[in-house]
């Protein structure tokens, strides 16, 4: 069962019927289901399909909704309305590429939700423009006070999270291996657009944080794959997913990818950044590359084809999973990886950019005087209990002094968290 749509037009005297063949989803419960017409194409997305098609005439931009259901072929019929008065001027509106090595152009209009946040325009914006939206959306978004009490809980017991475990080895299923299959062919006609690539870098770079995203994930899901939030966490911690962008270099990119993964998942902390990142080289430098990194790219697949952000499958991820196949320059990949190793240390250390310093002191002095007020509470009640059973204080002394309470050792490590920050 493929993800890719088939689909004819049929002109009429004032129309165009699209019909798209649509086995994969349950027609008589999907609501989800509206073509949105520009001039001269047309788009249609829905889990796990997105297709673009051409027009042979103008049209009137706007949506468009079912006109027939076949629901014994799973077909669906779209009237689209020609329109003839439609006057071409000299000044048109510029169109700028996305997706996985610029292939893709034309108008794109996505449906952001609760589960897709992305760019919902990007051929409208050149790549600059991309960058500054995405700088000033992460500026947004940041919740101090979340990152903040992830800090202080990840040094008292690591968020509960156990980052050590992680797969001995990496091995595709069939059902992997049979999707990897399906989605080369998908393009057996086109392989010079993975093969022959004149500028791997940019590639490199944006697979690379697409694969931190993908290990974030990972990691702060005990390695399985989460229905409800790996779709969310790996599109939204990706600058290369969310805003279409491309990298300039390594460090960028890193840095960008620590921003990100202390703003948008359920646990924000450069630590776990910092592991991921130690993953990610592992992992590429090992002698089973391209495995790993198939691995790690049908994990994404899985996880969008199913929600809305299964249209990102169609402009990266598949084309990825071909270029790791059919074309990765394994030469300039491990250049990269020299240079990741080497830029991360400062990358850690360094500030993200959001003045999460003050915010974190801030939180450390909200806490700090409730549990000093608690240990205090504490102290004063044992001292009543000592008085009152003069017999049994010798023991309870030497139980005080071996075993200090949790709210003793939680105090001590905010009180150090302060004096350190």
């Amino acid at each position: 069962m493929g993800d890719s749509v088939n689909f004819r037009t049929i002109l009429e005297s004032k129309h165009i019927l699209v019909v798209l063949d649509l086995p994969e989803l349950d027609l008589e419960h999907e609501s989800n289901l509206v073509l949105n017409i520009f001039p001269t194409e047309c788009t249609f997305t829905a889990a796990p399909y997105h297709a673009r098609i051409p027009l042979s005439h103008l049209v009137h931009p706007g949506k468009a909704y079912p006109e027939n259901i076949d629901y014994e072929k799973s077909a669906v019929t779209f009237r689209v309305p020609l329109d003839c008065e439609i006057k071409t001027t000299n000044t048109e509106t510029p169109s700028y590429p996305y997706g996985f090595g610029r292939l893709h152009n034309g108008p794109l209009l996505l449906e952001t939700s609760q589960e897709l946040k992305v760019l919902p325009d990007p051929c409208t914006y050149n790549f600059s423009q991309r960058w500054e939206l995405k700088e000033v959306a992460e500026k947004h978004d940041f919740n101090g006070e979340h990152y903040g009490m992830d800090y202080i809980q990840f040094t008292i017991d690591k968020l509960g999270l156990n980052l050590d475990n992680i797969p001995a080895s990496f091995k595709l299923s069939e059902d992997q291996s049979y999707r990897i299959r399906v989605i080369v062919d998908e393009k057996v006609r086109q392989k010079d657009a993975y093969s022959c690539i004149e500028d791997h870098q940019p590639l490199l770079l944006g697979l690379i944080d697409i694969l931190l995203a993908i290990g974030y994930d990972q990691l702060t899901n005990n390695n399985e794959l989460n229905e409800a939030n790996s779709h969310i966490n790996i599109h939204r911690i990706s600058a290369t997913l969310a805003y279409f962008v491309e990298f300039d270099c390594v460090e960028q990119m890193l840095r960008s990818f620590y921003r990100r993964s202390c703003t948008y998942p359920y646990y924000r902390n450069k630590e776990i950044s910092l592991v991921c990142a130690q993953h990610v080289i592992n992992g590429i430098t090992s002698v089973d590359r391209r495995t790993w990194m198939q691995l790690q790219l049908m994990q994404a697949y899985e996880a969008f084809k199913t929600t809305d952000c299964a249209v990102l499958n169609h402009f990266f991820i598949k084309d990825y999973i071909r270029y790791v196949e059919l074309g990765l320059n394994e030469e300039i990949l491990m250049l990269l990886i020299n240079d990741m190793e080497k830029v991360l240390p400062d990358v850690h250390q360094a500030v993200l950019g959001f003045g999460e310093e003050k915010m974190l002191q801030k939180v450390l002095m909200d806490i700090i005087p409730q549990e000093e007020s608690d240990s205090t509470d504490s102290d004063d009640y044992e001292s009543s209990e000592d008085e009152c059973d003069d017999s049994n204080s010798d023991n309870e002394s030497v139980t005080t002094n071996e075993e200090p309470s949790a709210n003793e050792n939680v105090l001590e490590k905010l009180m150090n968290l302060k004096l350190s920050g």
